[in-house]
């Protein structure tokens, strides 16, 4: 580096100029009108309660490859459409768990990176954030989805300095614990992974992929790669069974190789 890394104070300060800029009160009536009367995710007696959904537990993991092909076809509408590969893979986790749920009204955590700047960008932290996509489905054939899974998606974007913590904490929201701890996680791993090079030394990446504990009941990563890209399901296998991972998969792939046929002509 050419240049000493910030500071934690030089860190948080960035950060509070950044946050105090923010129009913070738009933003959380926005979250407040968008996670009113929010369902729990699942039917049925509750999975697990928000302190065993918090804590760390056993996991499993079942992954999938995306083809070229299909993921060719999501890009070229992606780009006539204008939409982000984040909304259809958001789309497709949704859809699927719509199919298994059997409800109208999904939501999903995404995790997103705070906004940053020059002095952030050269920092030693980390800016990951946590907010909800929520996604209501308008019939059986909802030919509209990615766009609007699109728009709801920025409209998170833009409100992204209140993260779901304050939301959830905030009594103007009226999020239960029990609603809090059914949402699942979506991550879009999209990030570069630079070889390390030390002078004189031999670097190796050791990956597992599935170690052995998380703290999340439920999560979807996709892993785009040179011509393909992969889901993984992650689930906690204290309060969900493996074949929840396999059939979450099996839906998510169904959607994605139906493909992106229902997207309305621009215009």
């Amino acid at each position: 580096w050419q240049h000493p890394a910030p500071t934690l104070h030089q860190s948080y300060d960035e950060y509070t100029r950044l946050r105090d800029a923010a129009d913070l009160q738009t933003q959380r009536t926005y979250w407040r009108e968008q996670l009113r009367d929010l369902p729990r995710q699942g039917k049925g007696p509750a999975t697990a309660p928000l302190e065993q959904a918090l804590a760390w537990g056993p996991k499993a993991g079942h992954t999938v490859t995306v083809t070229p092909e299909v993921l060719d076809r999501w890009d070229r509408a992606a780009r006539d459409h204008r939409f982000s590969r984040s909304s259809y893979f958001v789309a497709a986790f949704a859809s699927a768990l719509r199919a298994i749920h059997q409800q109208d009204d999904i939501a999903l955590l995404m995790v997103v990176a705070k906004r940053g700047s020059r002095v952030l960008d050269s920092a030693f932290t980390t800016r990951l954030n946590l907010n909800c996509v929520r996604v209501r489905f308008d019939g059986p054939q909802d030919d509209k989805l990615v766009l609007r899974v699109d728009e709801t998606i920025r409209d998170l974007m833009r409100a992204q300095d209140v993260p779901f913590a304050e939301t959830a904490d905030d009594p103007a929201a009226g999020l239960s614990g029990e609603v809090v701890a059914s949402l699942p996680t979506f991550v879009f791993q999209d990030n570069v992974v630079v070889p390390l090079e030390l002078p004189g030394c031999r670097a190796e990446e050791v990956v597992d992929p599935y170690a052995r504990e998380v703290p999340n009941g439920l999560t979807v990563e996709v892993l785009p790669r040179v011509d393909h890209a992969l889901l993984r399901v992650t689930i906690r296998t204290d309060y969900l069974p493996y074949s929840f991972a396999e059939e979450l998969n099996h839906h998510m792939l169904r959607f994605l190789e139906d493909g992106p046929a229902g997207t309305p002509t621009a215009g």
